[in-house]
């Protein structure tokens, strides 16, 4: 009642602010967080009346988003034998269930078991309102996290996060934690990363194995960005000269028992959504994104994987 209440008082108090600020700039709703990203190419961060300055499109994307991975994981729950759609959603956590209504019994959440988010800001408020479609948690796992990631004390940790989304289980313990590759730095921190796209495309295949290990059986959703198109091929076993992402897109993958993983649905398109914004398109993977291009003998340059055998067709 106290959260609901708050969302109320903070609603009111931002659309005072809205309405009292002059229009020439009432523009971006402020990224308090001292994630790099910060509000660089994301759309979270446009001038729009209705959310109080928050961005229309992104947040209508990701509730709609919500409402349709709430619709294909209780179809997929209704489908499935009563013998195995009544018992409780695993909890891997230390605390367990004990005094925690996020862990419900798997009927209250459509059979899914686990939300895993990218550390980043724009991915993290995508996925909110599927956390609360889904009552589960949000657990943030650095795997998921953006090509070129720089690991460290960069981004805010989950428990920094938490004070701006308490649908984060602080608890949760990374499957896999990012690497970076001796002589890359990112352009935008400076800071050492991981090198773009063929260490990244290993970590996705690495991510896959430690999924199947860990969530075997279970229904799990991800939100990510979008080279993790590489996650999908690295599932399927296929190449990615085919495979893209549109903004908020989802690919529903399945598999039954050691069998094969099966694309039930792509995420190339986003009929869910009701609008799209200019600026955004779905992105996949090309050839330029593996070659290396060097400046002398030595200088790593824009791209990487080619010289190691990393690239299309890594995951056949």
């Amino acid at each position: 009642r106290q959260a609901r209440e708050t969302a109320d008082y903070l609603s009111l108090i931002t659309k005072k602010r809205m309405d009292a600020v002059p229009s020439s700039t009432s523009g971006d709703a402020v990224d308090s967080s001292p994630s790099p990203e910060g509000r660089e190419g994301d759309q979270w961060q446009q001038n729009q009346h209705n959310n109080h300055g928050v961005s229309k499109i992104l947040a209508s994307q990701a509730r709609e988003t919500a409402d349709y991975l709430a619709l294909i994981t209780k179809k997929r729950m209704d489908a499935a034998p009563s013998s195995t759609t009544g018992g409780e959603a695993v909890d891997s956590s230390p605390e367990g269930r004990d005094g925690d209504q996020w862990r419900r019994q798997d009927h209250n959440n459509h059979g899914v078991s686990k939300i895993l988010v990218s550390p980043y800001l724009r991915v993290i408020q995508t996925a909110c309102p599927t956390s609360a479609a889904l009552n589960l948690p949000i657990s943030i796992e650095l795997g998921l996290s953006e090509a070129h990631a720089t690991p460290g004390s960069v981004l805010p940790s989950p428990r920094d996060r938490f004070a701006y989304f308490p649908q984060i289980d602080t608890s949760y313990e990374s499957l896999l934690h990012v690497e970076p590759t001796p002589g890359y730095k990112c352009r935008k921190t400076g800071q050492p990363c991981e090198a773009f796209a063929g260490r990244y495309t290993q970590r996705m295949g690495e991510f896959a194995r430690r999924v199947e290990e860990t969530y075997r059986g279970r229904t799990i959703v991800c939100f990510s960005h979008a080279a993790s198109v590489a996650l999908v091929a690295a599932f399927l076993k296929c190449t990615m000269r085919e495979l893209k992402f549109a903004p908020c897109g989802v690919y529903e993958l399945r598999r039954r028992g050691d069998g094969p993983w099966e694309m039930v649905t792509g995420g190339e398109s986003n009929p869910h959504v009701t609008e799209n914004a200019a600026t955004t398109y779905p992105w996949g993977f090309g050839e330029k994104h593996f070659e290396e291009k060097k400046d002398g003998d030595t200088v790593p340059g824009d791209y990487f994987g080619s010289s190691e055998g990393i690239g299309l067709d890594y995951f056949v």
